[in-house]
């Protein structure tokens, strides 16, 4: 007897759900759309760069920059915009100001905010497998790490994210992906610091920092935006099946549920 339709529709969700990791520490996604150059998460905070001048030459080197009511960047490389980097918005349709850790000066960046945070987002370009992001608590204890090369294995087989999105065609850096990437802390998990680090031959390039203190909520934010890449414990990345974006939203069901039950 055949099974009833619902069930069978189903039974490859359920499968799939099995093979999804134990939740980690953070969640990492990529936004739907290669052109995506901003956050797709409401009420957040942005830092853009633009507000931090190329004095001289195509980059300048900053110290102690305050990131109102988020933080403080220890230092930080602006770059002009170029085929590595620099968000397309209105004001700057051929790129703008960017951040960048290597090239030979300012190795890393620290960001260390205010007060802890849930939500960390970027728009990274130009990825290279010395790209390499980390996320501490207030003690100092590393919640999460990974690089480029462990994070953006989806990307680089999918031709829609290669080359530099301020050319229609994409024709700039071929070679390399251009995504906003999302990280989301789950089950409690916050950072006080975030550091950006690079080795000097070559660019972590990226622009646009979003931040918001509040993890993202199924029940407020809806489905997490884009492709789930991995979910990370520390230094452990695990890879996430193409198919749990929604799996990952039912996963998180329970943990919204449970939360509703405890202000009850």
């Amino acid at each position: 007897m055949n099974s009833p339709i619902r069930f069978r529709f189903l039974f490859p969700i359920v499968a799939a759900f099995l093979t999804l990791p134990v939740f980690g520490q953070l969640i990492v996604t990529y936004a739907e759309d290669p052109w995506d150059v901003n956050s797709q998460l409401s009420g957040t905070s942005v830092y853009d760069f633009n507000s931090l001048a190329v004095v001289s030459g195509s980059q300048t080197e900053y110290t102690n920059v305050v990131w109102d009511g988020v933080g403080t960047f220890d230092r930080l490389l602006v770059h002009k915009a170029d085929r590595y980097g620099g968000a397309v918005d209105e004001e700057n349709p051929n790129g703008s100001n960017y951040a960048v850790q290597g090239l030979g000066t300012a190795g890393s960046t620290t960001l260390t905010f205010t007060t802890p945070n849930a939500y960390f987002g970027l728009w990274w370009s130009a990825g290279d497998a010395s790209n390499i992001l980390s996320f501490y608590d207030e003690n100092g204890v590393l919640v999460a790490q990974f690089s480029t090369d462990t994070l953006l294995n989806k990307i680089a087989g999918d031709a829609s994210y290669k080359g530099n999105p301020r050319t229609e065609t994409r024709s700039e850096n071929r070679g390399e992906s251009y995504a906003f990437i999302n990280f989301f802390g789950v089950e409690g998990t916050t950072w006080s610091t975030v550091v950006l680090s690079n080795g000097a031959n070559s660019g972590f390039e990226a622009d646009n920092y979003t931040t918001r203190e509040t993890a993202w909520s199924l029940e407020e934010d809806g489905p997490l935006p884009g492709y789930v890449l991995a979910v990370v414990d520390g230094t452990v990345v695990t890879p996430v099946p193409e198919t749990s974006s929604l799996l990952l939203a039912a996963a998180a069901l329970p943990l919204v549920l449970r939360r509703r039950r405890a202000a009850i």
